[in-house]
């Protein structure tokens, strides 16, 4: 096969395999200020950084930046035509559709004015590295965001001191030494919007495309929080993939596709050629980094031309973005007609290798079945007999590729990238360890099948028909002559298809100095996928679920060498996981309703279900959020938002000595998250805040929102 053409299925098994899950939408439309807007400070607001911030130090290392806009549209024309040649019927398999499973830090202590008071934070991977939520305290404040307002309430006076309302709807909030953050998503333009070429000094062409969103950032003093300050906005075309807070640093992760010739713009600006850096060969989606210095508004932008990214993890030097794919129909496709042209004659293989050159994938198609309808039925039954069974042995997997960067304030390096097989679940499927980054992935392999539709028989129209012709007791018979319809008569076809095999886990260890796989663990519990994972100490608990939930303790105190110690089998699954003092392990999940369960791995050879609770019908937004769960640590509570058919509340359970106790359920409609401040304990909802005594739980009072 030529060079040309194997290049050519590369493109094209990228493209479609990663063209699919784009069905992301942006916006270029700046959305306007909140209703509720105080003076804007007339210090200068912002300061955009051009520098790379040491990017031009791995240009050597194979990556591309341009030089002009003019070479990024270039690249984009050459790389968008492509996309031409996927008009192929789609294959069909199973795909892995991951339930978020979430493992939470410790809750942090605020330190405030006039000595320590308990406060709780947001539930965290990575200590010291925030995550966006819908409700932050900082012990002086509570502020709540929901659909497109945020409320700020006081703690000490108990009321509601403010109401921001936005025309945009509130992802997620951060508060930062008396600094609010308030991250927006606007709705879809209904138009393309083109890009001025005349500020860019070229013919580019580029454009906005219709259905896309844009991403603001409202930086807020709240040191007057009657009156909050609006410091300053950024914002970003694309839709928000997730953010971290990183000390007084905003790490915004955007997302443009590239499947028209567009280009990243941050406040009205295109960002600069510069700092387009191209990653991938053939990419698929801008991933575009913006970092805020939140207390001073300088910014830099770094756009990386990537596959789609749908996980991040971020610790306090490195920040891995994943990208997962599945193979592709037009990989299955292309592994037909490989194994097929060996059986061909020679000029039509010929003409089949020429027509994939020239990237005309439905002539080559064309070419086949013309070559198949000139033989017999059983000559193509034989024929794909033996291609079927050559192309069965071909086995496709899902991959992971990690794009690692190193962060340092509003600098943002790329390192380089590596790759597992496998896709992984959620965040909490990767931790650093060390110089080690441990990765815990569920793989599933495809082969390929082939199913050959011969022309159906057609059956010969009548040419004449009788017609009786009746007066009174009189019959007559005549022969009426028709002319047949021409009938178009089907050539056959083929249909190639991805079979799905079963699935199995495995745990990956990573050097993250060189950025290659040294150590790994195939093979774990086939026919089941991750459901949970936590990493504590050297030892890496996994849940995997089909029929029962299966714990794995498994020892990475080697990272090149990871291996299983133990593993304990009881009913139902655990979708979260919490680390408690001394070995205990807290697991939420499902078991004919919601299921909380208390795990000693003291022994991780020998681990044990100590307790447990289930409630039947309930379910809580800790299943898929694990912001929504806040644990107590000083009066060995769990608090978690629950409905039960058709109310809601708090479940409070005490995990005291090696049992679990449901202390009581507070009703309170739409709760969603808990926090406690000292002795007090809150309930939130959209519409109100309830304060309570966390440790008798009497209410105290009810703060309400505005509608």
């Amino acid at each position: 096969m030529s060079r040309n053409l194997m290049v050519f299925i590369a493109v094209l098994a990228l493209l479609v395999g990663t063209l699919i899950p784009l069905t992301i939408t942006l916006n270029v439309k700046v959305s306007e200020s909140p209703q509720v807007t105080p003076q804007v400070s007339s210090k200068p607001l912002l300061t955009h950084t051009q520098s790379l911030g040491g990017i031009t130090e791995l240009v050597g290392s194979g990556l591309t930046i341009f030089k002009s806009y003019e070479d990024i549209a270039e690249f984009l024309r050459n790389l968008t035509s492509l996309t031409t040649l996927v008009g192929l019927p789609r294959t069909y398999g199973v795909e892995v559709v991951p339930i978020t499973t979430v493992v939470p830090t410790p809750t942090p202590v605020t330190t405030l004015k006039g000595g320590v008071v308990r406060v709780s934070g947001t539930n965290v991977q990575v200590v010291g590295v925030d995550e966006p939520d819908l409700v932050k305290c900082d012990g002086r404040l509570l502020i709540i965001a929901s659909d497109s307002k945020v409320s700020i309430v006081s703690i000490n006076e108990k009321k509601l001191l403010t109401t921001l309302n936005f025309n945009d709807y509130v992802k997620g909030l951060y508060l930062y030494n008396n600094t609010l953050v308030v991250i927006t998503e606007s709705r879809p333009t209904i138009r393309p919007l083109p890009i001025n070429d005349l500020e860019l000094g070229c013919r580019c062409g580029f454009i906005v495309p219709e259905g896309t969103v844009n991403t603001s950032v409202y930086v807020y003093s709240v040191l007057s929080p009657e009156v909050p300050e609006l410091k300053f906005k950024v914002w970003v075309v694309g839709p928000t993939l997730t953010s971290r807070l990183n000390g007084r640093y905003l790490y915004l992760i955007t997302t443009l596709p590239i499947i028209t010739p567009t280009i990243p713009i941050v406040n009205d600006v295109v960002v600069s050629p510069e700092n387009i850096v191209r990653v991938d060969k053939y990419p698929s989606t801008y991933t575009t980094i913006t970092s805020i210095d939140v207390l001073s508004g300088n910014y830099s932008t770094y756009s990386f031309m990537t596959g789609y990214s749908s996980w991040l993890y971020m610790s306090p030097k490195n920040l891995y973005l994943v990208s997962s794919t599945t193979p592709s129909y037009v990989d299955a496709y292309v592994t037909f007609i490989k194994v097929l042209i060996k059986y061909l004659p020679q000029d039509i293989a010929s003409k089949v290798i020429s027509k994939l050159d020239l990237g005309d994938f439905s002539g080559c198609v064309e070419l086949l079945i013309d070559y198949l309808s000139s033989l017999s039925l059983d000559r193509v039954k034989e024929l794909f007999s033996r291609v079927g069974d050559e192309v069965s042995k071909v086995v496709f997997n899902e991959v992971s590729k990690f794009y690692v960067f190193l962060v340092n304030g509003t600098s943002v390096v790329f390192r380089g990238s590596f790759e597992v097989d496998g896709r992984v679940l959620d965040q909490f499927s990767m931790e650093e360890l060390g110089n080690y980054f441990i990765v815990a992935t569920t793989s599933t392999n495809y082969i390929v099948k082939v199913v050959y539709q011969p022309t159906p028989i057609v059956v010969t129209p009548t040419t004449t028909a009788k017609v009786v012709e009746c007066f009174r007791d009189r019959c007559v018979e005549k022969v009426l002559t028709i002319t047949p319809t021409p009938q178009e008569v089907p050539k056959p076809t083929f249909y190639v298809m991805l079979q799905s095999l079963t699935t199995e886990n495995n745990v990956f260890t990573v050097d993250i100095i060189n950025l290659r796989v040294v150590g790994s663990l195939r093979g774990l519990a086939e026919g089941e996928r991750v459901y949970s994972a936590r990493l504590l100490m050297n030892t890496f608990y996994l849940v995997t679920y089909r029929s029962v939930d299966p714990l794995y303790a498994i020892d990475v105190s080697d990272p090149t060498k990871p291996k299983v110690l133990g593993y304990l089998k009881i009913p139902g699954f655990s979708e979260y996981l919490h680390p408690l003092p001394n070995n205990k392990l807290l697991g939420i999940g499902v078991e004919d309703g919601l299921k909380i369960s208390l795990f000693d791995v003291s022994d991780p050879n020998n681990m044990s279900e100590l307790s447990k609770i289930r409630v039947e019908g309930a379910w809580s937004p800790a299943l898929q959020d694990h912001h929504a769960v806040t644990i107590d640590l000083d009066n060995e509570l769990v608090l978690i938002p629950v409905s039960i058919r058709g109310s809601s509340g708090v479940t409070v359970v005490s995990y005291s000595g090696s049992s679990l106790t449901l202390k009581k359920f507070i009703g309170h409609e739409g709760v969603f998250r808990t926090v406690y401040v000292g002795d007090e304990l809150y309930t939130i909802s959209p519409k109100s805040i309830k304060v309570f005594n966390i440790r008798t739980l009497d209410k105290l009072c009810e703060v309400m929102l505005s509608g």
